[in-house]
């Protein structure tokens, strides 16, 4: 699985009217891949999870996650390889 970083930016201009925050890659920190074993990256019929989806998200919180990636307080996604 790799967790992606972000950080809110305000964004002026016509994409984002209306004062919206939008979600940019955060300098300095790099996405991670780590390894979680696979029954705790499936769904209950062994699917595995889908890209940013809220079950791959609570993947942020795996043991096996470095400790930065435990400790991250602003905005992520997770993408979930399946082997």
């Amino acid at each position: 699985m790799t967790f992606h970083p972000q950080e809110w930016v305000d964004s002026a201009g016509e994409a984002h009217e209306w004062g919206r925050k939008q979600l940019i890659p955060t300098e300095g920190r790099d996405p991670v891949t780590f390894t979680v074993p696979r029954d705790e990256a499936t769904d209950s019929s062994g699917k595995v999870f889908e890209d940013e989806s809220y079950e791959a998200n609570l993947l942020q919180a795996h043991p096996d996650a470095p400790d930065w990636v435990n400790d991250w307080d602003g905005p992520y996604f997770v993408t979930v390889e399946s082997p």
